[in-house]
């Protein structure tokens, strides 16, 4: 199927009546899987996701510096201790306090950039429909108290039987040196696909009521509000770790992938399109595809990478158009419940 392109009716980015901020309508998918195949174009976005000052190069980087200098050792996690669980806990919540506090300091709490690049105009909410009353609070206690607590866990899980030899592990990159970097791209896609059914999987109304309903009362979006899930939805979304029970793995790899789950829901969730480096867009942060699904509801439920939504019929470009179609797709869905 062919990519959504832009044609004659595109809109710049900028404002609208619906946005504060938008990227360039009709915002597009990832080019590698469309047919006939476009080799040239997805090699570009392809570079465009990995080499430039996005969060996908930040995972790596962290995952490095974690591995190496944090990462408790193979020989230690053979058995199931307090000491090397916690260490494990320690990493996860540390990384995500930091990152959670230093966006919403910077993009919330001082401002540091104003309204520019905001893609929702509206500020966090003080409401009776959030814990203790306020949209961000609830969204840290959600964020700490059940996802990272699912995310410690499985990987609590997998380092054990790694270590044990349970599982195809790479001891070294030196091992296998073009699959451990082919892994990063298989993980992003592979990430991309189990996000989306996962995401279909909660929004049947039964789950949606009583597990995904609690993410969804984040309409405006900020940092915290990436990770605020039910303890069910934290155990399915950090379930796409099973992928390292099966596939050869390096800690860099399991690190890295439970990095793009985790401080990647940060970021996708910031409400700004980029940070701000000396008043210039430099920073790639929060998700204009994400942002429509939580205006929208009953649209991408996926990512860039994979054009899964494209395929389903459930597709939002950010277009007027788009957005008459999902909202009469929506009817047709609530009329058959």
């Amino acid at each position: 199927m062919a990519r959504i392109e832009a044609g004659p009716q595109s809109q710049p980015s900028g404002r609208s009546r619906d946005w504060n901020f938008h990227p360039n309508l009709p915002i597009s998918m990832s080019p590698v899987f469309d047919i006939p195949p476009k080799p040239a174009e997805a090699l570009r976005w392809l570079l465009g996701t990995w080499f430039k000052l996005a969060p996908p190069l930040s995972h790596i980087v962290l995952a490095v510096i974690t591995v190496a200098f944090l990462l408790p050792s193979y020989s230690a996690m053979q058995e199931l201790s307090p000491g090397w669980m916690a260490q494990i806990a320690a990493i996860n919540f540390g990384w995500t306090i930091l990152l959670g506090t230093v966006l919403h300091l910077y993009l919330y709490a001082f401002a540091g950039q104003k309204m520019r690049l905001k893609f929702d105009v509206r500020p966090m909410e003080k409401s009776s429909r959030f814990l203790f009353g306020d949209q961000v609070w609830d969204n840290v206690f959600w964020t700490l108290a059940s996802s990272v607590v699912f995310w410690t866990g499985w990987s609590i899980l997998y380092f054990y039987v790694a270590a044990n030899g349970w599982v195809p592990t790479l001891d070294s990159i030196g091992a296998s040196p073009i699959w451990f970097v082919l892994f990063f791209f298989v993980l992003r896609f592979w990430q991309s696909f189990h996000f989306y059914w996962i995401h279909r999987l909660i929004h049947f109304p039964w789950l949606f009521k009583r597990v995904h309903s609690l993410h969804h009362r984040n309409v405006n979006v900020g940092p915290w509000s990436g990770l605020a899930m039910h303890p069910v939805e934290g155990f399915l979304y950090f379930s796409g770790l099973l992928i390292h029970f099966v596939l050869p793995s390096h800690p860099i790899h399991v690190i890295f992938h439970m990095f793009s789950l985790s401080l990647g829901a940060l970021y996708s969730h910031a409400g700004f399109d980029k940070l701000l480096v000396r008043g210039k867009a430099t920073i790639k942060a929060g998700s204009f595809h994400h942002q429509l699904h939580h205006r929208f509801f009953e649209c991408n439920y996926g990512s860039e990478e994979m054009p899964l939504d494209r395929w389903f019929g459930s597709f939002h470009d950010g277009t007027d158009a788009a957005t008459k179609r999902i909202r009469a797709r929506k009817k047709l869905i609530f009329a058959r419940k």
